[in-house]
């Protein structure tokens, strides 16, 4: 077994129970890009389930909406009702499974640690290009592999990408997948923090706003 099936055999043995997929419907027009599930997300099956979902619906719907984003999409979707302020709304992961350890039971850390061990590495790596290390080379390619495909099945789809943070725009640009049809907002932090909220991110925020503004019309 070469060393790439073996981290896609870890990686397929995790996602049966981690795996968190996109919500995106074909009224979705607004794309938001994040980096991996995290414990909020694996519980809920949805992203952004948790604080940084928070501070994304409070910017977009107001301060009074303070149910984290992936939650109110989800809700949405099992309601089937037309909200035009949610039916824009689609939210992407690079990674499907977690990239941290937390979620995880010990068994499966204990049994996949070497994958694991490097999804954190790539996850806390943003300014390393290439990797020098080949199983690191691999398990990046792994994962670029599966987020490039999800890229390439909306690319005939007139959308507004917004990568959300270092890491989202750096696996953005390496899966180099574009679409004439495509508007892409780049330099908006992830939504960790609070930092939508921050004066030196405004300018990034409000080009967001607008899109927003501009589909759920």
């Amino acid at each position: 077994m070469d060393t790439v099936e073996k981290f896609e055999q870890q990686y397929v043995a995790l996602a049966q129970q981690y795996e968190v997929s996109e919500v995106m419907t074909p009224k979705s027009k607004l794309i938001f890009i994040l980096e991996s599930p995290h414990v909020s997300e694996v519980e809920n099956g949805v992203p952004v389930a948790g604080p940084s979902g928070a501070t994304m619906s409070k910017k977009l719907f107001g301060p009074e909406y303070s149910h984290p984003l992936g939650l109110l999409l989800k809700k949405h979707q099992e309601e089937s009702m037309e909200r035009p302020s949610l039916d824009v709304v689609g939210l992407l992961n690079v990674c499907n499974i977690p990239m941290q350890s937390k979620p995880y039971a010990e068994s499966d850390r204990n049994a996949n640690s070497e994958l694991l061990e490097h999804l954190s590495k790539i996850r806390t790596s943003n300014q390393k290009t290439p990797f020098k290390d080949n199983e690191l080379l691999a398990v990046q390619q792994l994962i670029l592999e599966k987020f490039r495909n999800r890229l390439k099945a909306i690319s005939d789809r007139e959308l507004t990408i917004i990568p959300c943070g270092r890491f989202a725009q750096k696996f953005f640009q390496l899966a180099n997948v574009s679409s004439e049809k495509w508007t892409v907002i780049m330099d908006v932090p992830h939504p960790s923090y609070n930092s939508w909220s921050r004066e030196r991110y405004q300018d990034a925020i409000n080009n967001v706003l607008d899109e927003f503004n501009r589909h759920k019309i």
